[in-house]
């Protein structure tokens, strides 16, 4: 099983730990190590920075970075609002 179609309730499973080192996140995310230091250091990714050249990511940024635990977009049998064209 692959984390993209994991069900929510294995993702603690397959994301155990709660911080993640950018080599790690870059090997989920099938980038490279500078590609997140790169979205660290412009914003689009959080993390904790433990010194001057060492980062950690928290798990749910992991997630929100891999796309993981949002929820599906549900579909309704009757829409309630009609929309002509």
């Amino acid at each position: 099983m692959t984390l993209a179609n994991a069900p929510t309730d294995d993702l603690l499973e397959m994301l155990p730990k709660a911080f993640y080192s950018p080599r790690e996140v870059a090997d989920l995310a099938s980038l490279s190590n500078s590609t997140i230091l790169n979205y660290i250091h412009e914003g689009r990714l959080s993390a904790v920075r433990l010194s001057e050249r060492t980062y950690r990511i928290p798990r749910k940024a992991v997630m929100t970075l891999l796309g993981l635990g949002a929820n599906a977009p549900t579909l309704t049998e009757e829409p309630s609002q009609v929309i002509e064209f």
